[in-house]
């Protein structure tokens, strides 16, 4: 019995599939571009951003625009480590006749956020502002904070977060599919 074999030969991608996949390897790039921009942006505004000491026993601050607001605290030069969120009470309320907001820190720390110099920032808990104008926030607690922490209010990012990380993730498949394929395309 003689068994006979044959190798088929793989179809090869057509040259001109090259300039489109290419096309989209770009705009995967400018994608990324634009998300990382969009984080960067989401977590360090322009407007309506405001740290201070955690050792401040009351801070004053004016927010331009109602919304939901994060406190978070900071701890300098951990390099992504947890720490733990002292057990105090923190209290917003607006100047213009506002109830008091009352905030607590997370029985479970998970969300943390570290920058390039270090810096870990733990979330607090948000606020609701339900009008521009000025705020107070009290920490009666501050001496139970450590030396160095700062209390750091920003607009909460919420969802936009999410479709941030899934647009720079979408962007860079695209960018390296359309590279890489591609160059295969081009190479015959």
């Amino acid at each position: 019995m003689l068994l006979l074999v044959v190798e088929a030969a793989s179809p090869a991608l057509p040259a001109w599939l090259a300039f489109p996949l290419f096309a989209l390897a770009l705009l995967g790039l400018v994608g990324i571009v634009y998300s990382v921009r969009g984080l960067l942006r989401l977590f360090s505004p322009a407007e309506n951003a405001f740290t201070f000491s955690a050792a401040e026993p009351v801070f004053r601050f004016t927010l331009t625009r109602p919304g939901q607001y994060e406190v978070g605290c900071t701890r300098p030069g951990r390099w992504g480590r947890l720490f733990t969120l002292p057990p105090v009470v923190l209290e917003v309320q607006a100047l213009a006749g506002g109830a008091t907001q009352h905030l607590t820190p997370p029985r479970l720390s998970y969300v943390k956020r570290s920058n390039l110099g270090g810096d870990t920032t733990l979330r607090f808990d948000t606020f609701r502002a339900s009008m521009a104008g000025e705020y107070e926030l009290r920490n009666p607690g501050a001496a139970q904070f450590e030396p160095g922490d700062q209390l750091r209010i920003i607009p909460a990012a919420g969802f936009k977060m999410v479709l941030f990380i899934l647009a720079t993730i979408f962007s860079a498949f695209a960018m390296l599919g359309g590279g890489i394929v591609g160059l295969l395309a081009l190479m015959g």
